[in-house]
């Protein structure tokens, strides 16, 4: 059953918000890539939802965040914080979704600083990765596959918009595409899951509401993977 969600709209006045503090462990300082050379109708044309995941190495990955999610600029707002411009779009260039990574091997989850392009740990006894295994591995073998938890910060859209559920789950999916188009222009595997991460985030933070609005695997190739589509002559 389809539920229609009531339409989104600016506030008469805005809520000012205090964004979440994250608690910090240990940083990793990510460099910025080669210039990635190829047309975008060949980006287009490349890209598959593949299945199959080998190791990410950190210059795979600091390229990927770089092409799809990191920080251009910003400008400050009376929202409580500074409104940014990204790749992807978002509703009020608030861009309220963190984009948490997880790699096999790994005991915590590493949060992407735009601002700063670079990894920081998440304390593993604050944000444990074992319900996201847990839950990834039956939906998609996870292999050597990297975990792209998409964690949006509700209140940060909310200071400024009413019913911001649908504006937030259509950030998600810009971003989603956006990272899809950046692994296919740097030759790595992706693959959207049907997973949301909704719980994963519950215990984060009291006071604050920290939502899972998807969940995705990126890896290089490991394995050839089988053509979903053919054509016949």
């Amino acid at each position: 059953m389809w539920t229609d969600a009531p339409d989104p709209y600016p506030k008469g006045q805005v809520t000012p918000y205090t964004p979440i503090l994250w608690p910090a462990g240990a940083v990793v300082d990510l460099v910025k890539p080669v210039e990635v050379k190829q047309s975008y109708g060949d980006v287009v044309a490349a890209r598959r939802s593949n299945r199959s995941f080998g190791p990410l190495s950190t210059s795979d990955l600091s390229a990927l965040l770089w092409y799809a999610c990191r920080q251009v600029a910003r400008r400050p707002s009376g929202l409580g914080f500074d409104l940014s411009l990204r790749h992807a779009p978002s509703a009020g260039a608030i861009h309220p979704i963190h984009v948490l990574v997880h790699s096999n091997g790994q005991s915590a989850w590493q949060r992407y600083d735009a601002a700063e392009h670079r990894l920081v740990e998440v304390p593993r006894g604050v944000l444990a990765p074992q319900s996201a295994v847990a839950e990834v591995s039956p939906a998609l073998a996870l292999e050597n596959g990297t975990i792209l938890w998409l964690a949006a910060e509700v209140g940060k859209t909310a200071s400024k918009y009413a019913n911001v559920e649908s504006l937030i789950w259509r950030d998600a999916g810009a971003l989603l595409a956006h990272l899809g188009l950046a692994a296919s222009s740097l030759g790595l595997n992706f693959c959207p899951l049907g997973l949301t991460g909704a719980k994963w985030g519950l215990a984060l933070y009291e006071r604050k509401l920290i939502r899972g609005v998807g969940v995705a695997l990126v890896g290089t190739p490991a394995i050839a993977d089988i053509p979903r589509y053919c054509v016949q002559a």
